[in-house]
């Protein structure tokens, strides 16, 4: 699942609705993998339309934490800190 590569610069009137053509295609994917898995499409909306919101809200509060990464998580559990000697 991936989403098209922009090809519109940033003050292009009709980025808005590239933007959004580029991540229908892999929400119609979530929809359809969800159904398989016994999700009705009217709660998976509902589901999406509710974690838009909270990712909303996490970006007003830091802009920059959804564009970070930890390079690698695993190294977040107490059993990746090294051994003491």
């Amino acid at each position: 699942m991936t989403v098209d590569t922009e090809n519109h610069p940033g003050s292009h009137p009709d980025r808005d609705l590239a933007c959004q053509q580029a991540v229908e295609g892999p929400l119609q994917e979530i929809l359809a993998d969800a159904k398989t898995k016994g999700w009705a499409t009217i709660e998976t909306l509902s589901a999406m339309e509710e974690v838009l919101k909270h990712l909303r809200l996490a970006y007003e509060k830091d802009p920059n934490a959804a564009s970070e990464t930890d390079p690698d998580p695993t190294n977040d559990w107490p059993a990746a800190d090294p051994l003491p000697h």
